[in-house]
């Protein structure tokens, strides 16, 4: 729960239609007017454009941000003139880098961090963002390569071949020798040593 006096009303994170995690205000703080925030958030959700990664817009002193990342959507209401979009839309894409159990409990401790005081402040969390971003998509990538069952081979898995190979080639060289043994031992079998050299 947010306090009565943070400029963020409401944000919440939907799973295709289902909700995953939410935060709003605090109802015994008096937040008058917000009763209707979770369902123009789930009509946010439901009416977005298609092939959009995100839609903003303020109407009646409050900015809207939606934030598409299939399967989810993630959607923030606020009061606009102390927290505008832009600021908005960092917070949801910071949450969009959460695995889904723990947007539940980060909601409310990334929200606090709202609204930022200056813009050296935003630029510095947009670029933290877009590092945990793709850190989160790298992290994204190999999970698939897993799930696939065809992971990237790393040099440690050439060296077990080359291992292997290496163990064959001195197999190979020690049935020779072996063999060029018996050979020499009949050979002095036979000539009864070294006399056969001398004729």
């Amino acid at each position: 729960m947010l306090p009565a006096s943070h400029p963020l009303l409401y944000a919440c994170a939907f799973r295709d239609s289902a909700l995953v995690a939410e935060l709003a205000h605090d109802p015994d703080a008096g937040g008058a007017g917000t009763g209707d925030l979770p369902a123009l958030a789930a009509a946010l959700a439901a009416s977005a454009p298609p092939h959009h990664c995100y839609v903003t817009h303020s109407t009646a002193g409050r900015a809207h941000a939606l934030l598409l990342g299939p399967p989810l959507a993630l959607a923030a209401v606020s009061l606009a003139p102390q927290l505008p979009a832009s600021h908005l839309l960092l917070f949801l894409r910071r949450l969009r880098c959460l695995p889904e159990f723990r947007m539940r409990e980060e909601m409310a401790r990334l929200a606090l961090r709202l609204p930022f005081p200056n813009e050296e402040a935003l630029a510095r969390e947009a670029a933290d963002v877009a590092a945990v971003e793709a850190e989160a998509e790298e992290a994204t990538r190999r999970e698939a390569e897993l799930a696939q069952g065809t992971p990237k081979r790393e040099h440690g898995a050439r060296g077990g071949a080359g291992q292997a190979w290496r163990r064959q080639l001195w197999l190979i060289v020690l049935v020779d020798l072996v063999l060029l043994g018996v050979l020499f031992a009949a050979w002095l079998a036979v000539c009864r040593g070294f006399s056969c050299i001398g004729r």
